[in-house]
């Protein structure tokens, strides 16, 4: 992007943001605001019932930030209003940061090893054999598969706070379109959420929500990982489409097994089940929000660069298309088009998923016989930016 210079001062001016860049700085805004509210209303609904009807575990009196919920309620809103306001006001004038690599790399490999352990350690606590996936309460003693499971919860707390550190990347490489609103409803929502589940009811039913959701963190920092090592791996990691399923399925599983308490006589709070609940359809109603956007703003910017790519026009539109013609083009990118062998019914083959020319995946196999991939596909994109 070019710079401005002031006349006056002769120093460098502040580079002006495209429009496009603006409307995601705004929406952005608009995210962080419906998040913090989302973040709040959870905290409040915390307070009115569960703190109501159970009493706080004394086995976590002396524990690091289990006294009040209050804390994690103000790093929420304090890390919203970071990526969502100073994070970005602050980067306005500046470069997206490189040379991040490595330390990316470093943070999926502690994510994928961190996760894992959480999820053996829930496994261990209770999942892997000896609880009921109908009906399990809440083991308040001290015994040791108890306290096993409690101090897996405490540290499933601590990740939430971890995670903040995704949307941190995002800001550093001004990415600003991957912070959706699922994205910040999640991280916002996370902390509170799990600081009610530990300090009053940490073990039982609704530790099943945070042993599937290590699962599926598991997996997917570790597709992260290796797809930052480099393109030699990208041929083994064709399982990234299964990714999204994986999260789709992880909410209607845990909503599955909240409802069915509503079948069964079993002593676990309804208003914690609930609550699971909630944010479980929460969830999936807001992905799959996203996940549709995703498609179909993607598919528009697929038929772009492909027609971009056949006409050499980067000012391409589907009329220029269809009829051949392009007055305001330049001789050059009228010279590349007649000497490009392209045909409207190519066009119209990609359109409804043909194979003489252009395929819907993104490559692009002309009478020259050359083809291009696009680097990324769409479940690539929806996992990356989801991070769920």
């Amino acid at each position: 992007m070019a710079l401005c210079y002031n006349i006056n001062s002769q120093e460098p001016a502040a580079p002006r943001l495209s429009k496009n860049e603006k409307e995601e700085i705004s929406e952005l805004r608009w995210n962080g605001w419906r998040a913090g509210v989302i973040t709040f209303l959870s905290a409040v609904y915390g307070q009115m019932t569960l703190a109501r009807q159970l009493p706080p575990d004394p086995r976590q009196d002396s524990w690091l930030l289990m006294r009040s919920p209050i804390p994690p309620l103000l790093f929420s809103l304090f890390y919203i209003a970071a990526v969502t306001w100073w994070g970005p006001l602050y980067m306005k004038s500046r470069k997206p940061f490189s040379g991040l690599r490595n330390v990316m790399m470093a943070y999926n490999a502690f994510q994928v090893i961190y996760s894992a352990w959480l999820f053996y350690e829930a496994g261990m606590g209770g999942w892997f054999g000896s609880y009921s996936f109908i009906c399990q309460t809440c083991d308040y003693s001290n015994n040791p598969q108890a306290i096993r499971m409690m101090h897996c919860a405490y540290w499933y707390h601590f990740s939430k706070y971890v995670d903040f550190i995704d949307t941190i990347f995002f800001v550093l490489h001004k990415k600003y379109q991957h912070i959706s609103l699922l994205h910040m409803s999640h991280h916002g929502l996370m902390p509170i959420s799990t600081w009610y589940g530990v300090r009053y009811h940490p073990g039982g039913h609704n530790t099943f929500f945070g042993f599937l959701n290590c699962f599926v963190h598991t997996v997917m920092y570790l597709y992260y990982l290796l797809a930052a090592m480099g393109p030699s791996l990208r041929p083994f990691l064709w399982w990234k489409k299964y990714l999204t399923t994986l999260q789709m399925v992880q909410f209607t599983l845990v909503f599955l097994h909240s409802l069915q308490l509503a079948f069964v006589d079993c002593d676990v709070p309804p208003v914690l089940m609930n609550w699971v609940g909630f944010v479980s359809v929460m969830f999936f109603i807001l992905f799959s929000d996203f996940y549709i956007k995703a498609y179909q703003k993607r598919g528009k910017h697929k038929v772009s660069s492909v027609m971009n790519e056949i006409t050499g026009d980067v000012s391409w539109d589907k009329k220029n298309c269809l009829d051949g013609t392009n007055t305001s083009a330049e001789p050059s990118t009228k010279a590349k088009r007649a000497n490009n062998p392209v045909r409207r019914d190519v066009f119209n083959e990609f359109l409804h998923g043909g194979s003489s020319g252009i395929s819907r995946n993104g490559s692009i196999d002309v009478s020259s016989g050359k083809s291009k991939d696009f680097p990324s596909g769409i479940d690539e994109e929806l996992v990356f930016r989801s991070r769920v």
